[in-house]
């Protein structure tokens, strides 16, 4: 999926539009360049494995230590992608679930400024109460209806929301083992953004959220113009 189309002029205020729409051009680039930065480690990671056996009867290590060297700026690169696309992707749910909230109930447009303050990265709570909204709920009936769609999508969302929820665990987790002065309460780790939370020398807090959140983002305006088509 990609970007459904929308009338210039219909049930979406201009400035909503064009904000859903760059959030998702922004987090689908980001999406494939993490992407191959992912296989690229891969592969890294495979020549460090060969490396090994070859260099276990030589004197000289330099195959293993073109890779080691390599491989350490393709870590740091994955983990900046990744948190480049977190923060786009984050943005571009809870925007998209407040667009299609007000569209489903027939509330007034979002404002300017809210918009624009919906578009910035989401703390992980926001993200959090974004999938805890009855998506599933609102969204129309199809007219050649797919069997238990509405149970299924449900689920999905509920399993990213506790994907988030075990990011907030993580984020709290790490901060003390760092002893950092905070967040020392869930509350507090719920209040943070992902990604100044994402030290590099730890496991990533995106791992296992990030792509399902890709799918629900790209979802999200495809379900606004469910509700729209049968306005």
């Amino acid at each position: 999926m990609r970007f459904p189309r929308f009338e210039e002029r219909g049930a979406l205020t201009v400035i909503e539009l064009e904000a859903l729409r760059s959030l998702n051009a922004a987090f689908l680039t980001a999406r494939y360049e993490w992407q191959s930065a992912c296989t690229l480690w891969d592969r890294l990671q495979s020549s460090g494995d060969v490396a090994e056996l070859h260099e276990a009867q030589t004197t000289f290590p330099f195959y293993g230590q073109a890779v080691q060297e390599i491989a350490s700026g393709a870590t740091a690169y994955e983990r900046h992608v990744a948190l480049t696309a977190w923060r786009y992707t984050a943005a571009a749910v809870v925007l998209g679930v407040a667009v299609l909230q007000r569209v489903a109930e027939a509330k007034p447009p979002l404002s300017a400024t809210t918009v624009g303050e919906l578009c910035q990265e989401p703390t992980l709570g926001r993200l959090h109460e974004a999938l805890s909204v009855p998506v599933a709920d609102l969204l129309p009936e199809r007219e050649h209806s797919i069997p238990n769609e509405r149970e299924d999508t449900a689920r999905r969302w509920a399993r990213v929301r506790d994907g988030v929820d075990g990011a907030i665990e993580l984020v709290l987790e790490n901060a003390a083992d760092e002893e950092a002065v905070r967040p020392r309460t869930k509350d507090e780790a719920a209040g943070c953004l992902l990604t100044e939370h994402c030290p590099p020398h730890t496991d990533p807090v995106y791992q296992g959220v990030l792509e399902p959140l890709f799918r629900l983002a790209e979802e999200v305006p495809f379900g606004i113009s469910r509700i729209i088509a049968i306005r």
